[in-house]
């Protein structure tokens, strides 16, 4: 299974002015919020891991949790974890205007 999503970052940036925390809480999960944060421009963090979440929701098939599902990196590259299975077919890219994902599930 495969899927993609594509975020205009500035969106995500957006409701992050709009919501703070209360947006941050409801989509991402603590270490992925720390993560983030620690980077020089957050939002395209944000926006990457939204859209990596996006995307392993459409390789699954459906509506899943969004805090179930939580974008880790192992030896410097993305890898999803959801349910205590770890899933390595991920790949997230971003630049200033829009983040995009890519998630291949065997």
């Amino acid at each position: 299974m495969v899927g993609i999503d594509i975020v205009d970052v500035e969106r995500i940036a957006d409701v992050m002015e709009r919501y703070g925390e209360r947006f941050l809480n409801k989509v991402f999960t603590v270490e992925e919020i720390r993560y983030a944060k620690g980077k020089r421009r957050a939002q395209e963090s944000f926006a990457g891991r939204f859209a990596a979440k996006e995307a392993f929701m459409k390789a699954m098939g459906k509506r899943l949790s969004w805090k179930e599902i939580e974008i880790s990196q192992v030896d410097a590259r993305p890898h999803i974890c959801y349910k205590d299975t770890l899933y390595h077919g991920v790949s997230i890219s971003h630049e200033r205007a829009y983040a995009i994902s890519v998630v291949v599930i065997p």
